[in-house]
C-alpha cells in the first residue's frame, strides 16, 4: 500500500510540479527533479524505500520508452552525416573532462591522482535522463533536422556513459589495488558499442517477424518495449557486454527504416503516450536520489572544480565537431546541451564511499553538487537556445511555439 501510494504521490505531484515550471518558462523536467528531491529521502521522506528500490528499474523503462522513440526518429541519411562527429562525442569531451577534474581534485582537494580519477569519471558522464529526452522532443519539433544534430547528440551521448563509467572502473581498480581487469575494462568499451548494435539490429528483426504475427498497436509497443528492457537487463546482470542504450536506440533505427512504414508510425504515437507517464517517474526518481544537505562547507571549491572542468569539456565537445559543416551556433548548442549530469552522479556518487576510498564523502558530496549545477543549466540552455541557435532565421517566427 506504501509502494501504490509513492508511486502516486511522484506521478501526480510529478505531473503538477512540471506545469508549474512550464509556467515560469522553466523546462518542465526542472519542475519534476525538483519534487522529487524535496519529497524523497532528503527532505519530507515521503516516498517508502521498496519505491527507492524500484527507482532503477522505473527510470530503465523510461528510458528505454525516449530511446527507442529516439531511434524511430533517425533516418539513413542522418546516420550518413552524424557518423564521425558522434564517435568523437562519445569519447573526447567526458575524457578531457575526467582527466581535467581529476588534476583539479588534486590542487583543491589535496587528493592523489587515483583518487581524483574516481571523481572525474563519476562526474564526466553526461546525462541520459536529460539530454535524451531534451533530444528526442527537438526531432520530434522538426528542430535541427538538416543537419540532424540531434540524432548525433544521441548517438555521441548514448556511448559516452559507457566511456566515463569504464574509466571511473578503471581508477576504483587502482585505488584498490587491483591491476587486473583495467586493460579488459578499457577494451570492453568499443566491444560494447558494436555488441550493442548487432544487438539492436537482431531485435530488430526479430520484432519484425513477431508484429507480423499480430496487428494490435499496443501489443506491438508492449513488444518493443519489453525487448528495450530486456536489453537494458543483460547488461546490467553483465549477462551480455552490450551497451544497451546504442542497442536500444539502433532497435528503434532498424524498425523506422527497415520494417514496414506503418509499424514505426504507431509505434511513435504509442510510445508517445507512455513516455508522458514515463517522464514523470523518470525525472521525479532522478530528484530522489539528490541530497543538497551533503554538500556542507564545499560548495566554493566544489563550484570551482566543476565549472574549470565544464570549459575543459566544451573544449573538447567543440574539438568533437571540427572537419563538419555546422556554423558557430549549431556548435554553441551542442556544447550546451552536452553539459548536464544527473543520472551516472546519482547512481555512482555512494560508491567510493561505500567501498571505504579516503575522501569518499567528499567525492559524493562534489557529484551531487555537478548536478544542482549542471542540469539547470543544460535543460533550461536547451529550452532556450534550440530555436535561435538551430533554426534558420527565416523559420524562428514559425518555431517560436516551441518556447511556450
Amino acid at each position: 500500500m506504501k509502494t501504490l501510494l509513492s508511486l502516486a504521490i511522484l506521478l501526480i505531484g510529478g505531473h503538477y510540479a512540471g506545469k508549474i515550471a512550464e509556467k515560469m518558462k522553466l523546462p518542465k523536467l526542472m519542475g519534476m527533479i525538483i519534487f522529487g528531491c524535496i519529497v524523497g529521502p532528503a527532505y519530507l521522506n515521503q516516498i517508502d524505500s521498496l519505491t527507492l528500490h524500484m527507482s532503477k528499474e522505473l527510470k530503465s523503462i523510461a528510458l528505454v520508452t525516449v530511446l527507442i522513440t529516439g531511434g524511430l526518429g533517425i533516418s539513413t541519411e542522418q546516420l550518413k552525416k552524424m557518423g564521425r562527429p558522434a564517435l568523437l562525442l562519445s569519447f573526447i569531451p567526458a575524457g578531457l573532462e575526467g582527466f581535467a577534474v581529476a588534476f583539479a581534485a588534486m590542487k583543491l582537494f589535496g587528493f592523489t591522482f587515483i583518487q581524483g580519477g574516481i571523481l572525474g569519471f563519476i562526474i564526466s558522464a553526461v546525462s541520459p535522463a536529460v539530454l535524451i529526452p531534451s533530444m528526442v522532443d527537438l526531432i520530434s519539433r522538426g528542430i535541427g533536422q538538416r543537419k540532424a544534430i540531434p540524432q548525433m547528440m544521441l548517438a555521441g551521448g548514448s556511448a559516452d556513459d559507457s566511456i566515463a563509467i569504464a574509466l571511473f572502473t578503471t581508477f576504483m581498480s587502482l585505488y584498490l589495488g587491483s591491476s587486473s581487469g583495467i586493460a579488459s575494462n578499457l577494451l570492453l568499451v568499443p566491444v560494447s558499442i558494436v555488441l550493442g548494435v548487432f544487438s539492436g539490429i537482431a531485435a530488430a528483426l526479430l520484432l519484425k517477424f513477431l508484429c507480423k504475427i499480430t496487428k494490435n498497436p499496443i501489443t506491438h509497443c508492449f513488444l518493443v518495449l519489453a525487448t528495450g528492457v530486456g536489453m537494458r537487463v543483460l547488461e546490467e546482470l553483465k549477462i551480455l557486454k552490450i551497451n544497451s542504450l546504442i542497442g536500444v536506440m539502433v532497435m528503434g533505427f532498424v524498425i523506422s527504416n527497415y520494417c514496414e512504414e506503418e509499424l514505426g508510425t504507431s509505434l511513435k504515437q504509442t510510445l508517445g503516450k507512455v513516455w508522458q507517464v514515463g517522464q514523470i517517474y523518470l525525472f521525479t526518481l532522478v530528484g530522489t536520489a539528490i541530497n543538497p544537505t551533503l554538500i556542507g562547507n564545499l560548495l566554493i571549491p566544489g563550484t570551482l572544480a566543476i565549472m574549470s572542468a565544464l570549459v575543459i569539456r566544451s573544449i573538447g565537445t567543440w574539438i568533437s565537431l571540427i572537419g563538419t559543416d555546422l556554423t558557430y551556433k549549431e556548435r554553441l548548442f551542442c556544447v550546451i546541451a552536452y553539459l548536464p549530469k544527473a543520472t551516472v552522479q546519482s547512481a555512482k556518487a555512494g560508491v567510493p564511499l561505500q567501498m571505504g576510498v579516503v575522501g569518499g564523502e567528499l567525492i559524493q558530496a562534489v557529484s551531487i553538487l555537478s548536478v544542482l549545477i549542471t542540469a539547470p543549466i543544460g535543460a533550461i540552455g536547451i529550452k532556450l537556445t534550440a530555436i535561435p541557435l538551430l533554426e534558420p532565421e527565416s523559420q524562428l517566427k514559425v518555431s517560436q511555439e516551441y518556447l511556450k
